[in-house]
Protein backbone atom coordinates (compact mmCIF):
# COMPACT_ATOMS: atom_id res chain seq x y z
CA UNK A 1 0.00 0.00 0.00
CA UNK A 2 1.48 3.25 -0.58
CA UNK A 3 0.11 5.22 2.31
CA UNK A 4 -0.73 3.95 5.65
CA UNK A 5 -1.94 5.68 9.47
CA UNK A 6 -2.37 5.07 12.53
CA UNK A 7 -5.29 5.76 15.26
CA UNK A 8 -5.97 8.79 13.00
CA UNK A 9 -9.83 7.70 12.77
CA UNK A 10 -10.83 11.52 12.67
CA UNK A 11 -8.82 12.59 9.76
CA UNK A 12 -11.29 10.26 7.62
CA UNK A 13 -14.67 11.00 6.52
CA UNK A 14 -16.61 7.43 6.66
CA UNK A 15 -20.18 9.02 5.46
CA UNK A 16 -21.37 7.17 2.36
CA UNK A 17 -18.31 4.91 2.13
CA UNK A 18 -19.07 1.29 0.54
CA UNK A 19 -18.15 -1.72 2.80
CA UNK A 20 -16.56 -4.12 -0.13
CA UNK A 21 -15.80 -6.78 2.08
CA UNK A 22 -15.31 -7.61 5.99
CA UNK A 23 -12.96 -10.71 7.68
CA UNK A 24 -11.33 -11.33 10.50
CA UNK A 25 -7.79 -13.13 10.56
CA UNK A 26 -5.74 -13.33 13.96
CA UNK A 27 -7.57 -11.09 16.47
CA UNK A 28 -8.37 -8.45 13.90
CA UNK A 29 -10.86 -7.32 11.60
CA UNK A 30 -10.52 -5.59 8.39
CA UNK A 31 -13.08 -3.54 6.52
CA UNK A 32 -12.13 -3.26 2.50
CA UNK A 33 -13.75 0.05 2.05
CA UNK A 34 -14.49 2.57 -1.13
CA UNK A 35 -15.30 5.55 -1.58
CA UNK A 36 -13.59 7.61 1.87
CA UNK A 37 -12.73 11.22 2.21
CA UNK A 38 -9.12 11.59 3.49
CA UNK A 39 -9.34 15.03 5.40
CA UNK A 40 -7.08 17.73 4.91
CA UNK A 41 -5.83 17.30 8.62
CA UNK A 42 -4.57 13.68 7.90
CA UNK A 43 -0.60 13.46 8.11
CA UNK A 44 -0.53 12.12 5.06
CA UNK A 45 -2.59 14.53 2.90
CA UNK A 46 -0.16 17.31 1.87
CA UNK A 47 -2.50 19.00 -0.78
CA UNK A 48 -4.45 20.36 3.12
CA UNK A 49 -7.80 19.99 1.08
CA UNK A 50 -10.22 16.64 1.77
CA UNK A 51 -9.12 14.57 -1.20
CA UNK A 52 -10.97 11.08 -1.64
CA UNK A 53 -9.66 7.14 -2.33
CA UNK A 54 -11.66 4.34 -3.79
CA UNK A 55 -10.21 1.88 -1.72
CA UNK A 56 -8.96 1.75 1.60
CA UNK A 57 -8.49 -0.95 3.81
CA UNK A 58 -9.72 -0.32 7.60
CA UNK A 59 -7.76 -2.48 10.02
CA UNK A 60 -9.12 -2.72 13.78
CA UNK A 61 -6.02 -4.42 16.14
CA UNK A 62 -6.50 -6.33 18.66
CA UNK A 63 -9.81 -7.28 18.53
CA UNK A 64 -11.94 -8.20 21.91
CA UNK A 65 -15.70 -7.43 21.91
CA UNK A 66 -18.28 -7.28 19.12
CA UNK A 67 -22.04 -6.27 18.82
CA UNK A 68 -24.41 -6.07 16.36
CA UNK A 69 -27.75 -4.82 16.22
CA UNK A 70 -30.12 -5.60 13.20
CA UNK A 71 -32.42 -2.58 13.59
CA UNK A 72 -36.08 -2.40 13.70
CA UNK A 73 -38.92 -0.92 11.66
CA UNK A 74 -42.54 -0.30 11.21
CA UNK A 75 -44.27 -0.33 8.20
CA UNK A 76 -47.34 1.57 7.35
CA UNK A 77 -50.03 1.92 4.69
CA UNK A 78 -51.61 5.05 2.92
CA UNK A 79 -53.71 5.70 5.88
CA UNK A 80 -50.88 5.75 8.50
CA UNK A 81 -51.97 2.26 10.06
CA UNK A 82 -49.20 -0.32 11.24
CA UNK A 83 -49.38 -3.06 8.93
CA UNK A 84 -45.69 -4.77 10.08
CA UNK A 85 -43.79 -4.30 13.32
CA UNK A 86 -39.74 -5.56 13.81
CA UNK A 87 -37.69 -4.96 17.07
CA UNK A 88 -34.17 -4.18 17.23
CA UNK A 89 -32.75 -7.48 16.88
CA UNK A 90 -29.10 -7.99 19.01
CA UNK A 91 -26.97 -10.81 17.03
CA UNK A 92 -25.03 -13.32 18.80
CA UNK A 93 -22.07 -12.95 19.13
CA UNK A 94 -20.77 -16.45 17.82
CA UNK A 95 -23.20 -15.48 14.84
CA UNK A 96 -21.67 -12.23 13.39
CA UNK A 97 -18.90 -13.44 11.54
CA UNK A 98 -21.26 -15.39 9.53
CA UNK A 99 -23.31 -12.07 8.56
CA UNK A 100 -20.21 -10.19 6.99
CA UNK A 101 -21.03 -11.23 3.59
CA UNK A 102 -24.78 -10.03 4.23
CA UNK A 103 -23.18 -6.67 5.53
CA UNK A 104 -21.13 -6.66 2.18
CA UNK A 105 -22.65 -3.81 0.35
CA UNK A 106 -23.73 -1.65 3.30
CA UNK A 107 -23.03 2.03 3.05
CA UNK A 108 -21.35 3.23 5.81
CA UNK A 109 -23.91 6.05 7.38
CA UNK A 110 -21.34 7.07 10.58
CA UNK A 111 -18.41 6.18 11.70
CA UNK A 112 -16.86 7.31 15.23
CA UNK A 113 -14.57 6.40 17.70
CA UNK A 114 -14.52 6.71 21.55
CA UNK A 115 -11.85 5.70 23.25
CA UNK A 116 -11.64 1.73 22.18
CA UNK A 117 -14.69 2.17 21.07
CA UNK A 118 -15.67 1.86 17.07
CA UNK A 119 -19.31 2.21 16.34
CA UNK A 120 -20.33 1.97 12.90
CA UNK A 121 -23.92 2.78 11.41
CA UNK A 122 -24.42 0.94 8.10
CA UNK A 123 -27.18 1.13 5.87
CA UNK A 124 -27.89 -2.22 4.12
CA UNK A 125 -29.49 -3.05 0.86
CA UNK A 126 -33.00 -3.80 3.08
CA UNK A 127 -32.30 -3.22 6.38
CA UNK A 128 -29.86 -1.03 8.85
CA UNK A 129 -27.35 -2.16 11.47
CA UNK A 130 -25.57 -0.91 14.73
CA UNK A 131 -21.71 -2.29 14.25
CA UNK A 132 -19.96 -1.72 17.48
CA UNK A 133 -16.22 -3.20 17.56
CA UNK A 134 -13.76 -2.56 20.80
CA UNK A 135 -10.75 -2.54 19.31
CA UNK A 136 -6.69 -1.34 20.73
CA UNK A 137 -5.86 0.53 17.85
CA UNK A 138 -6.91 1.28 13.55
CA UNK A 139 -4.76 1.13 10.68
CA UNK A 140 -5.63 2.40 7.36
CA UNK A 141 -4.11 2.22 3.90
CA UNK A 142 -4.51 3.26 0.47
CA UNK A 143 -2.74 2.96 -2.40
CA UNK A 144 -3.71 7.05 -4.10
CA UNK A 145 -5.71 9.84 -3.45
CA UNK A 146 -8.08 10.99 -5.74
CA UNK A 147 -9.86 14.93 -6.18
CA UNK A 148 -13.19 15.05 -5.32
CA UNK A 149 -15.94 16.26 -7.60
CA UNK A 150 -17.98 19.11 -5.91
Amino acid sequence: MGYRTKDELEHFDFKEAQINEIREENGHLYLELGYVTILGSNSCNRDIRAMGTNALTLQLYQVWEKRLVREGYRHFDADGNLKEQQEDEAIPGEEISGLYQELAGSVIFQLDRSGELYRFLLDGEERTYTFEVRAKHDIEEWERFMNIQN
